[in-house]
Order: structure tokens, then sequence, then C-alpha cells
């Protein structure tokens, strides 16, 4: 197969079972690393429920992605901005922006909008100052087109996904392929990243670990690294404290003022 991010060639590395009965073939780039499953016909079955049941670390997920996506926005980017939450699940992650003085607004075709339904993103909306797309990538049977679509709402993308460990994993010895689920068809090195960043002429930061940023502009990506530590955080965090939009959201709704 040929790579579906720098189009090398992709030599077979292990077949693996999906859904607990479809056999898979995944395969690894020579050139950047990248991983992905043979063409995922499986795709529709899998999604037939939008978040697997077993996703108890949703919310404590979301906790965590909030903070670490103001202390981001609020170093490096204009704050007043709108921004959009692609594939934004239940809206929970935009419901907690918006607490925090974010204009944050929700899109995602495959899952209902709960704790946002009245910030749901319109088509034709944008541009955004940034997207954030969490725990996406790894969903993306052809990635390239995804990122070309996030690009048409912002040329600045924050997002996760795990990044492949130096020595690549069989399938099956690594816990985010999740075979089970059928879901996760597409699996990065930072290379692989990088080289995305170069096609669409963007600059790539990263933890190393699952939190990424491509942008327009270029930030110091030890800078970018500085500010998710605790201390520095809760600085910035303190610095640039927002007035929250909860009394403002209300009205909007209500057309009342809150109580």
């Amino acid at each position: 197969m040929n790579c579906h991010i720098c189009s090398g060639v992709a030599h077979l590395i292990a077949d693996l079972t999906v859904l607990g009965k479809y056999p898979v073939s995944y395969f690894r780039c020579a050139r950047c690393g990248f991983v992905q499953t043979e063409e995922p016909y499986w795709l529709e079955e899998a999604y037939s429920e939008a978040i697997n049941r077993n996703d108890v670390g949703l919310v404590n997920r979301n906790v965590t992605l909030a903070r670490q996506t103001r202390i981001i926005l609020s170093a490096f980017f204009d704050a007043d901005g709108r921004f959009l939450d692609y594939g934004g699940g239940y809206g929970l992650l935009v419901r907690m922006m918006r607490d925090a003085g974010l204009d944050f607004y929700r899109q995602d075709k495959y899952c209902e909008n709960i704790f946002a339904a009245d910030f749901e993103a319109e088509e034709g909306d944008g541009p955004y100052e940034l997207v954030t797309a969490y725990e996406l990538f790894e969903h993306l049977a052809d990635p390239l087109r995804g990122v070309e679509e996030l690009l048409t709402c912002s040329r600045n993308i924050l997002f996760t996904t795990e990044l492949l460990p130096q020595e690549c994993p069989r399938p099956g010895d690594w816990w985010y392929y999740i075979p089970e689920y059928g879901q996760h068809v597409s699996f990065y090195s930072l290379a692989s990243l990088q080289v995305i960043a170069d096609r669409y002429r963007l600059h790539l930061c990263s933890d190393g670990k699952s939190l990424h940023l491509f942008s327009e502009k270029k930030i110091s990506q030890r800078l970018f690294r500085m500010t998710l530590h605790k201390a520095l955080a809760h600085l910035i965090l303190r610095l640039k404290r927002r007035t929250s939009l909860v009394d403002a959201d209300y009205k909007k709704i209500t057309g009342l003022l809150p109580r």
C-alpha cells in the first residue's frame, strides 16, 4: 500500500481482528512511520454507537483538555476570537470553554449535542481563530482530506492523538489500536505530523505524547511545552482570567436575565 500521508511504501506489519470478527491488515510507512489499516470497510458498523459505552474517562479527559486549551489559547492566540470544537461529541468541552469565557461552538456529524445545543456551528460560520480536534485524527481514513476540511475552518488546529512509540508496536501490543471498537484506523509518528505541517505550510508544536498544534504563525516548541507545566500554566490562567459566558448564554437562550 501507499502511505496516506507521504505516499511512501507502506509495508504489512501484522493482521488483527477488528470488531471481534473482521481480519484486518495494518501497514507501516517506511518513510514517515505512519501506520494505517487496509481500506476500513467496517466503519459504518463501528459508528453504530458514536461514543463507546466503555469510555468512562470521557469527563475527566474533557476537564484536562479544557484546562490545556485555555492555557494554549491564552498564551498564543486571540482569546477574544471565535473557536470551533470539531468532532465535539456531546458538547461538554464547548460548555466548559464558554463557562470559562471563551466563545466556542461545536460541530459533530455523528453525535447528539447535549450540553451546547444552542451553540452548534453553522456551515460557513468561519473562519475561526482556532479549531480543536480532540481524539479525531486517529479516526480519519483519509487524513489529508480531513486536515483540508479542518483548514477551511481555521489555519490553527489544536488536536490530540497518541503518538506511536519510537519502536513501532505490532497491532495487539499497543492499547491505542483498540480493535474491539474498530474506529481507530490511522496512527501517527511525529515525523508524519511534520509531513502534514510542511504540506500545508504550517508550523508544528507537540508535547511529544498526545497534544499537538498546527499553527499559521511560528510558535516556539520549547515555550509551547513550558506553558503546560503546572506553575506557568497556573500563572497564565490567573493573569488571563475571563468573564464567564454563562449569564450571556442564559439570556441568549431564554431572553431573560439570570436571577
